[in-house]
């Protein structure tokens, strides 16, 4: 009987422990392009669909520290990054500076309906 309880006790620690994990974004492996515009246009710069790089952001952005935005006044983004998957869809869009940002946390992307900087300083290939 306390080998059972012993067992349950575990068991639910261990689901509880899994249920507290931190995930930003819960893209996973849907995204399978970035189209990257100029802030505030809607001039193409690029579209990034090397999968590695994808895969090592979005699990980046996903496991971020984050920090509010909300009263701060700075300087808008130099890009417009839009997460999209295999039929053209935008699952989630963001901008990115070329230089990395010190908002409280030190990184390049910032979800800006959010007001949350992602503590990410991965530089997008752009050339």
């Amino acid at each position: 009987m306390r080998k059972i309880k012993l067992i349950s006790i575990l068991l639910l620690f261990s689901l509880v422990l899994i249920g507290c994990q931190k995930s930003n974004l819960n893209l996973s492996d849907d995204v399978t392009s970035i189209e990257v515009y100029e802030w505030g246009s809607e001039e193409m710069v690029t579209t990034i669909d090397e999968k590695e790089f994808i895969e090592e952001l979005v699990k980046e952005l996903d496991s971020a520290k984050t920090a509010s935005t909300a009263s701060m006044d700075l300087a808008l983004p130099d890009y417009d990054l839009h997460f999209n998957n295999n039929d053209g869809e935008t699952l989630f869009t963001m901008g990115y500076y070329k230089k990395v940002m010190n908002l409280d946390v030190e990184g390049r992307y910032i979800d800006f309906s959010e007001d949350i900087m992602y503590n990410v300083e991965l530089e997008l290939p752009l050339e």
